[in-house]
């Protein structure tokens, strides 16, 4: 049996229909870079990197529909809802903002229409 610490993320994986075009909206989100070689078909970022890869392909078949083909929590800092409108000024659509019991977050869709959120820090 592995430790604890045997299980991480290493790949965040969309399917989309536009590789290169969603690589590079999640890059300029994440503030980093399209790895060398994108194209429609497949991109990644930070494949050489110590952080987890995004890779980005067009499936062999239809895209998945519905709601969620991947849903990201971005945790952001003091800055966050600059942050949120630095990333909506990319091109993501502001879908809600909200606030429950003391925690705030923003809802996105990204260009290709998944769902992800940017969540100001939590409550002390």
């Amino acid at each position: 049996m592995g430790s604890r610490d045997s299980m991480k993320v290493g790949m965040y994986s969309f399917d989309c229909r536009d590789a290169a075009a969603l690589a590079g909206f999640w890059a300029d989100v994440l503030m980093r870079s399209v790895d060398e070689g994108a194209t429609q078909a497949f991109a990644m970022i930070g494949f050489e990197g110590d952080g987890p890869t995004w890779m980005f392909h067009q499936p062999t078949g239809e895209l998945a529909v519905g709601d969620n083909r991947l849903m990201l929590d971005l945790g952001g800092g003091d800055d966050w809802a600059e942050q949120a409108d630095r990333v909506e000024a990319l091109g993501a659509e502001r879908v809600s903002d909200n606030e429950q019991d003391g925690v705030r977050w923003v809802v996105f869709r990204d260009p290709e229409g998944n769902t992800f959120r940017i969540f100001a820090p939590r409550p002390r």
